[in-house]
């Protein structure tokens, strides 16, 4: 089984000019937690590209992963996130809710549609008697325990056929994305077959990491196999205008190491395109992300953090002292390879979700044990 491809062109306009902007190196899939210190993850390159935008517009601009990392290798029974461990993380999805809710008044009859559903967390927070509640996951079956029976769940990729097939005409009120849009080898396509379920008067909401956020706060640790598209708003634009979704509200907020909302509705809908989009694409475009600058600086500020890190480890182990771990996340085992910390420098890492006890971090072998147990070293 191949473990990845290199694009050849841009996974959303096509473009074959594709700039190379930033390498972080070799690393073991981040996501897959080995059982033991002989069990080999699959490791590959992280190498980010930029689409080199053309004056027409015809060409996009996006920030993506060269590598396509095979799917099936990151996701179903390896898969180690889940949403409901996390209390801040269950207080957005259900805030997001509320907010979805602020839009569409559901009837008994309609259908909402969670892409990406995890264990749930977010559908649990609709009213149980309010709409049809649907779930599309391909790690729904490690997760399934945590659907409650009025939740209709596909251990699958999302499709629209999967969904006609289950509701035939019958379309969705509400669709939702949330920390899934950017892991798409083919978004344009995705939006197209959102679109296609979306009844007229319904929203697709969607968030992911924003990028300029990402480069503000040095966040390299957003980087990793399952993220193949880094967006910025123009690019979201792009796309919404191609398949023909207006953009009806974008929202910020520091999920992630810092994500953006977006809500689409079809033409049709009361819902009035937002006033903000051309004052934040503006915005976009005064920080200069078109060239290639704002990139090599961020390259160069993580190798400096690299380095610090690096010293600041070695310094308190000729102290003597001792560092533990909280928290075997994806994004924690980017850093981890990147810097090269390995369980000579911190011998154990603290976690909450049970389902980690007794496995080691991905590439650098730091066995993982309950925070509890760390907490009494």
């Amino acid at each position: 089984m191949t473990l990845y491809q290199e694009i050849q062109c841009c996974r959303i306009c096509g473009n074959q000019n594709l700039d190379s902007i930033l390498e972080l190196g070799n690393m073991a899939l981040s996501g897959v937690f080995p059982k033991t210190v002989e069990e080999e993850v699959p490791a590959g390159p992280l190498t980010l590209v930029k689409c080199v935008e053309s004056s027409n517009g015809d060409f996009c601009g996006l920030v993506q992963l060269r590598e396509t990392y095979n799917p099936d290798m990151m996701y179903g029974q390896n898969y180690g996130y889940r949403s409901g461990l996390n209390k801040s993380m269950v207080n957005h999805l259900h805030n997001k809710v509320k907010r979805i809710l602020g839009h569409i008044t559901l009837n008994e009859d309609d259908i909402v549609v969670d892409i990406g559903s995890n264990d749930s967390t977010l559908l649990q927070g609709y009213p149980e008697d309010k709409a049809t509640l649907v779930g599309f996951d391909p790690t729904g079956e490690k997760f399934g325990e945590y659907y409650p029976d009025h939740i209709t769940l596909f251990v699958d990729f999302f499709n629209a056929k999967t969904f006609k097939d289950k509701f035939g005409d019958k379309k969705a009120r509400i669709i939702t994305s949330i920390a899934m849009f950017y892991d798409l080898d083919e978004p344009l396509e995705f939006v197209r077959e959102v679109f296609d379920i979306l009844s007229d008067d319904g929203v697709w909401v969607f968030e992911q990491s924003y990028m300029p956020f990402m480069l503000e706060a040095n966040s390299f640790d957003t980087i990793c196999h399952e993220h193949q598209e880094y967006y910025r708003l123009k690019e979201i634009h792009w796309m919404m205008k191609k398949v023909g979704f207006k953009i009806v509200d974008i929202e910020f907020n520091q999920v992630n190491g810092g994500s953006f909302s977006i809500t689409v509705a079809k033409p049709g809908s009361p819902l009035q395109e937002t006033p903000d989009l051309a004052k934040l694409l503006a915005e976009e475009e005064n920080k200069g992300l078109s060239t290639n600058k704002p990139y090599d600086d961020f390259g160069a500020r993580i190798n400096e953090f690299k380095s610090s890190l690096r010293q600041l480890l070695d310094k308190i182990h000729s102290e003597n002292g001792l560092i533990l771990g909280y928290g075997a996340s994806t994004k924690g085992n980017i850093l981890l390879q990147f810097v090269g910390i390995t369980s000579k420098d911190i011998p154990y890492m603290g976690e909450v979700n049970a389902d980690k006890f007794g496995s080691y971090t991905p590439g650098t072998l730091i066995p993982i044990i309950s925070e509890d147990e760390a907490r009494k070293m």
